[in-house]
């Protein structure tokens, strides 16, 4: 894997706020004052035509956990910040617990043909069991598979009451929130979208202790697949939307008074969005979307005011961290973004950076005693 190995620091910024060290190989990155961060992903080696895959700290490749292909979303474990756990990119077939100080594998799932994971997983209040959005591959039916979070076995299923389910998330009052994607995606013909003109996206809350369905609630669009989630502090949810139509729509929308709404959007900002939405970030009452397509990360409060959008091309993965946003493209690309929308920080690196990524503070020299809150929702 071609990784620049130059011993300098590339710093992130946020004004009074924070710093952070991203290359490969870098220690440590000192601004007296600030926090440090770096950064918790999957990558590859390139973005074209990629041969190895790998989930850890950036800051420490020679520690990370290789991959037989793509990872998609990553999380700590919840009860002991040593070891993190990575799913499989849609349709994918693994799931793994591995250990961040050494890359060593602590538990492994590998699906058989009866289901495939959809890349996101999620964990209850307790930590004790962890939760993967799935698709049945012979019904195309997706669920909830429940797994015991330090050994991966497998407990229990639930529906999702829809179809391609994609990020499920433990919102603020304990309930489990899906976002059903509605798009029908199969092994055997890879990422080949099945059935658009049969679309049902919707955005579920389910019971966490048994999976009963309490809400779902849709946008009056149906080729608007509903696909990432996040919660401001204030409570609101909102989603990061992906448009299979032909009408220009916003790309975040946000539940109020048990309804979906489309974020605010002029011409202006329909055209710079674009039609892919790959990520979404919150951070008090803000909401940062990347538009990967329209090359922005567009930034609305949790009223559905528009409020900037930052030029990033290829943008996806999206990470809050005190006083802003990390973002980063799958060429390389990275930079830091202010809650207005101002860009802080551009840097390049020689990888490919996965579609999601979570913010780590620095707080020691050794992966395995660092401290690492899970920072993205």
């Amino acid at each position: 894997m071609a990784i620049d190995h130059q011993r300098r620091a590339l710093l992130c910024a946020l004004p009074g706020a924070a710093a952070f060290a991203l290359l490969p190989g870098l220690a440590r990155a000192a601004v007296p004052g600030e926090t440090q961060y770096e950064v918790l992903t999957c990558w590859s080696d390139d973005p074209l035509r990629p041969r190895a895959f790998h989930a850890g700290l950036l800051s420490a490749p020679q520690r990370a956990l290789s991959l037989p292909a793509r990872g998609h979303a990553v999380q700590w474990h919840p009860r002991n910040r040593t070891s993190a756990f990575v799913a499989a990119r849609r349709p994918g077939s693994f799931l793994v617990h591995w250990r961040i100080a050494d890359g060593e594998v602590l538990a492994r799932f590998d699906a058989e043909d009866d289901l495939y994971f959809e890349g996101h997983i999620a964990f209850d209040a307790g930590g004790k069991r962890l939760f993967a959005t799935e698709t049945d591959a012979f019904t195309g039916e997706g669920r909830i598979g429940v797994y015991d979070a330090d050994t991966l076995e497998r407990i229990d299923a639930w529906p999702t009451h829809g179809i391609g389910p994609h990020e499920v998330t433990l919102l603020s009052n304990g309930l489990l929130a899906v976002a059903n994607g509605g798009i029908l995606t199969l092994p055997e013909t890879g990422r080949v979208k099945r059935n658009l003109d049969t679309m049902d996206p919707s955005l579920v809350l389910l019971d966490p202790r048994d999976g009963t369905l309490l809400e779902q609630h849709r946008l009056p669009d149906h080729r608007m697949s509903i696909r990432h989630i996040a919660q401001a502090d204030d409570g609101t949810i909102g989603v990061a939307l992906q448009n299979e139509g032909e009408e220009r729509l916003p790309l975040f929308a946000f539940l109020k008074n048990g309804r979906l709404h489309y974020g605010e959007a002029d011409e202006d900002v329909l055209n710079r969005c674009g039609t892919y939405a790959g990520d979404i970030a919150a951070l008090g009452d803000h909401f940062a979307v990347s538009c990967t397509l329209g090359g922005v990360t567009a930034i609305w409060n949790s009223r559905g005011k528009a409020i900037a959008q930052a030029p990033t091309p290829r943008v996806c993965a999206l990470a809050p961290m005190k006083g802003g946003w990390f973002a980063s493209a799958d060429v390389g690309t990275s930079w830091c973004i202010s809650m207005n929308g101002k860009i802080r920080n551009t840097s390049r690196h020689d990888i490919a950076w996965d579609n999601h990524a979570i913010m780590v503070p620095v707080t020691d020299t050794m992966p395995s005693k660092r401290v690492a809150p899970n920072l993205k929702h």
